[in-house]
C-alpha cells in the first residue's frame, strides 16, 4: 500500500488490523569514490519501470516504505552496484560509491 510521504494507515479489515506503513522521500548520491556520477541509472527492488537517473551533482530522490529495499545502480564505464539499504526516520541518506569496469 503506497500512501503520501509521511502518513501512516491502518484499516479495519473485517476486524484484522492492516500493517501501517508510512513512506520517506529517501535521497542517494551516486559517486566514483570522489566525484559525482551523473547520468547513472537507479533501479529500486527491480521496478524497472520506475528508475531515476543521476543529475549533475549524482543525487536523485525517491519515495519510499520503510524497510529493506534492494538498489541497483548502473552507468556505462563503470561496474554494477547492488545494495540493500533499510529506510527509517533516521535513514534517508544515502551514498553509493561505483568503481571503473
Amino acid at each position: 500500500m503506497l500512501l503520501p510521504e509521511g502518513q501512516t494507515g491502518s484499516d479495519d479489515n473485517n476486524g484484522q488490523e492492516e500493517t501501517q506503513t508510512t513512506t520517506r522521500t529517501v535521497s542517494f548520491t551516486i559517486n566514483d569514490g570522489t566525484d559525482a556520477v551523473s547520468g547513472a541509472t537507479v533501479v529500486i527492488d527491480n521496478d524497472t519501470d520506475n528508475s531515476k537517473t543521476t543529475g549533475g551533482v549524482g543525487g536523485c530522490t525517491a519515495t519510499l516504505t520503510d524497510g529493506e529495499h534492494t538498489v541497483k545502480v548502473t552507468k556505462d564505464g563503470f561496474t554494477d552496484k547492488t545494495e540493500t539499504i533499510t529506510v527509517s526516520a533516521d535513514n534517508t541518506s544515502f551514498t553509493i560509491s561505483l568503481t571503473s569496469a
